[in-house]
This record gives structure tokens, C-alpha cells and sequence, in this order.
């Protein structure tokens, strides 16, 4: 299959099969966003490449069992606020919402099943689906098979016609992933000094804050008040499951929201300037600045995108995932407040660098 160059995000999103989800980049992109794959018979196997540091947040996709596979240093990749493992792996399916963060380029290989398959034991896949999240783990080896078989069958010349060859397939990747899930183990998260909730609960309402403003200026005693916690308390939260804090990321979503309103708007009718108002934008040149630092491109050059070239998305955005996963569960109280002492929480910096732009290949 070719591989396909995206210059949207959505639109990456929504070619990412078994999972669904919005992309928020963090930094300007140091290379292409693409995703090649082959489909033979039931099984879907993808490679991505996410040519940013970004945050993701979404869920499993509905009636599909995923495996998500680190093609990258798995280290250096956080779910849920945690570090992957060396021999560490996504288990995704449908109402299992999770956050990624990833500081570099990183690049997945999936493999993705129908929920009523015949290949695999439905056993194997409902018994390594035990506590909250998709991180999991399993023997190194048979992992490293399951990316080899990925990494091959897209690579190859498959005759998708000739039912022998996609038969082949299929059973080549059933045995791989029987070996890996019967080898898995969920991974228990263990957060030092604060308890779990109370992360949650902070990025929640944080959350429900700027859904509230949305196009509002906000600043960070307001998210402090509205958290009941400290500057760097938050800042470290925020660092921990995003890569960024609060700041950053509500400046990096009000640019995405802007740029969504840019490709939808008629460049005949409306304007840079009336459409970044309407977001709160009073400083127009660190706007244009910001805005191309981030996405490669004017904010006049993304208006006047071509309509054909703007395919409708859905209005579910990157907060509405990440409202799933943070739930506000508990009224705040004497004792619910957040500890500010813990050392193991220093922030995580992150490098800024300019953009290149994402371009769709022909």
C-alpha cells in the first residue's frame, strides 16, 4: 500500500484504524505524518509516523480489539501519565479512553481484529482486559516478531486477490498474536506520593474550566483556583500525563481551534483577524507567529485552503476525549488537596524547534 502524507491532523486521526481520537501537537513538526497498511482478509496491520511531540486522547474503536505497537523507543512514550516498558504494548477496545504523549517522532505499527473474530480465542483478549488502561506487557521476543510480521506484510507486494496469500497472512499474524496475549500482563500504576485521583481530579476540572471559557482568556490562577492546588503542583500534573503544562496545552488547543475555523471559514467573507477574535486574539502578529511556528503555514495561507481540500470533520475534538478519561468524582475537601512536596515530579522540558510543514503527497 502507498503511504500516505497528512497536513491535516484529523484527518491523520481518522486514518488510523482501531482507534479514535484527537491529535494536539506541541511543537512544530520535525517530519511527515503518514500511515501505510494492508488489509488482508479481517485483519487490518498499520504503520504511523507522528512527526511531532503532540498529545492524543481517545478510546479503543468500537467493535475492534487493537494492538498498539511502539516502533519507536517505548521509553520515551507515556499512556496515562506512565512510561512504557522495554516489552511494553497498547491492548485497545472499545470504552477503554486513554491519553499518549510523546515528546519526539514516534512511530506505531497496529494490528487490528474484528471484536468477533475467529482467529483468536475471545478468552485471550477479555483475560488480559483486567484493571483501568491499555498498557500492557509481554514477552519481548514475540513482540518483536508481531512488529516483524507488520513491518514485512505492509512492505511486501501482497496479491490481496489471491485468497492463498491473504490466508497466509491471517494465520501468520493469529499466531503471533495468540503468542503475545498468552504471555501479557496488565501493568499496575504505581504514583509516587500523590494519589492517583487526586491527578485526575485536577486535570478535570481543569478541563471543565476551559470548556467553559472556550475563546476566553484564561490564566493560570484561574486554573489554580479552580483546582485548589498550586502553580507547580499543576504545572508538574499537566507535564506528567501531557508533556506540556496547562498553559501550553490551552495555547496549542486555541490554535487548533482557530485553524479548524480557518478551514471551514469563506475566505471571501471572513478574515484572519474577525475569525481569531472571535477566540479571544488581541495580539494579532504573535498570533501569526505563533500560529505558523506550530503549523508551518500563515494564518492568511490556511484560509485560503482550497475547499476540496477540507474534508468535513467531526465535532468531537481532542477535549472531549480527554474529558472521558479525567473524571471529577469527588467533592474537594480538607483532606483531598493535592500535596505540593514531592521531588519525583520535576517537569518535563520540552525543546522548541520551527515547523515544517505537513503536505499531502499526490
Amino acid at each position: 500500500m502507498a503511504r500516505l502524507v497528512f497536513r491535516d491532523f484529523d484527518e491523520f486521526a481518522e486514518a488510523i484504524t482501531g482507534v479514535d481520537g484527537r491529535f494536539i501537537p506541541t511543537a512544530r513538526s520535525t517530519a511527515e505524518w503518514w500511515s501505510e497498511g494492508v488489509r488482508p482478509g479481517s485483519v487490518s496491520l498499520q504503520q504511523i509516523q507522528i512527526g511531532s511531540p503532540t498529545t492524543f486522547a481517545g478510546d479503543g474503536e468500537f467493535g475492534r480489539y487493537t494492538l498498539g505497537l511502539p516502533m519507536t523507543d517505548p521509553t520515551q512514550i507515556r499512556i496515562d501519565g506512565h512510561f512504557l516498558e522495554e516489552d511494553g504494548y497498547l491492548l485497545l477496545q472499545e470504552d477503554q479512553p486513554f491519553t499518549f504523549t510523546g515528546q519526539d517522532v514516534v512511530r506505531w505499527a497496529g494490528v487490528s481484529v474484528p471484536a468477533d473474530t475467529k482467529l483468536i480465542a475471545p478468552e485471550l483478549f477479555t483475560s488480559t482486559r483486567t484493571g483501568g488502561g491499555p498498557r500492557t506487557r509481554s514477552a519481548l521476543e514475540y513482540l518483536n516478531r508481531l512488529r516483524w510480521v507488520v513491518e514485512r506484510a505492509i512492505s511486501s507486494d501482497i496479491d490481496l486477490n489471491e485468497p492463498a496469500a491473504v490466508a497466509a497472512v491471517e494465520e501468520e499474524v493469529s499466531i503471533c498474536l495468540t503468542h503475545v496475549l498468552e504471555r501479557s500482563s496488565k501493568v499496575q500504576d504505581r504514583h509516587v506520593g500523590r494519589p492517583q485521583f487526586s491527578r485526575s481530579r485536577v486535570i478535570a476540572r481543569t478541563l471543565s474550566l476551559i470548556e467553559a471559557n472556550e475563546g476566553q482568556p484564561l490564566f493560570v490562577d484561574d486554573l489554580c483556583r479552580a483546582t485548589q492546588v498550586s502553580e507547580r503542583t499543576l504545572r508538574n500534573i499537566f507535564h506528567e500525563f501531557f508533556g506540556v503544562g496547562p498553559m501550553r496545552l490551552l495555547k496549542v488547543r486555541q490554535l487548533r481551534e482557530i485553524r479548524a475555523a480557518l478551514l471551514r471559514a469563506d475566505p471571501q467573507r471572513d478574515t484572519v483577524t474577525r475569525i481569531a477574535a472571535r477566540f479571544g486574539i488581541w495580539d494579532f502578529s504573535l498570533f501569526a507567529r505563533n500560529y505558523k511556528a506550530l503549523f508551518g503555514e500563515s494564518p492568511s495561507r490556511t484560509l485560503r485552503t482550497p475547499p476540496q481540500e477540507v474534508k468535513v470533520r467531526s465535532s468531537l475534538s481532542w477535549l472531549h476525549y480527554a474529558s472521558r478519561i479525567f473524571i471529577d468524582d469527588m467533592r474537594p475537601t480538607a483532606d483531598s488537596h493535592v500535596d505540593d512536596g514531592d521531588e519525583d515530579d520535576a517537569p518535563v522540558m520540552i525543546q522548541q524547534a520551527e515547523p515544517v510543514p505537513l503536505r499531502a503527497k499526490s
